[in-house]
């Protein structure tokens, strides 16, 4: 193996643990001043965290420092997979605003399956068929299928078109009160 590579390493391995020490001893500073001078529990755990992300990013330039890293291929490189985390983070959100609207659509009904509903700033009207994890599916006039995206039903007006076998089953519902 070469000598200059595991110089690297030792050196690597020496500045990791010095980081993490020096970052110890600053936690348990700021713990010891907390008890000291009264300072709420959220202050304390907030300065934890501020050290914690300074630790880490003090062993990154540490690193690249070690290793002689080209400061600008570690910046496109940073660039590029905090790009790819933003898109993946708006794509996982776009499914679980989707998934989480499903749910409260099932547990509060505001509209059942068979409703005729109108969507009203986008003029989509349609009879409910099914509420799916991700969309609702409704048949339009011309007995199209429309997939509608369930976080769509709390961003836009709904009116539910009460049809005449509906306000006879309420119109009995009533009667047996």
């Amino acid at each position: 193996m070469n000598t200059a590579l595991l110089h690297q390493f030792i050196y690597s391995a020496v500045a990791i643990l010095c980081v993490h020490l020096c970052f110890r001893l600053l936690k348990h500073y700021a713990k010891q001043t907390q008890q000291r001078l009264g300072i709420r529990k959220s202050r304390y755990f907030a300065i934890k965290r501020a050290l914690s992300v300074a630790s880490l990013c003090v062993t990154f330039i540490v690193l690249i420092l070690i290793w002689n890293l080209n400061l600008k291929s570690v910046w496109v490189s940073a660039t590029g997979i905090l790009a790819l985390i933003a898109i993946s983070f708006f794509a996982i959100w776009s499914l679980i605003g989707n998934i989480l609207a499903g749910f409260i659509l099932y547990f509060t009904s505001p509209f059942r399956l068979d409703d005729r509903i109108h969507i009203i700033p986008d003029g989509v009207k349609g009879t409910v068929l099914a509420v799916n994890t991700f969309y609702t599916v409704l048949l339009d006039e011309e007995r199209n299928y429309i997939n509608v995206p369930n976080s769509m039903f709390f961003q836009k007006y709904i009116q539910v078109i009460k049809t005449a076998e509906r306000e006879k089953n309420a119109a009995i519902a009533g009667s047996e009160h």
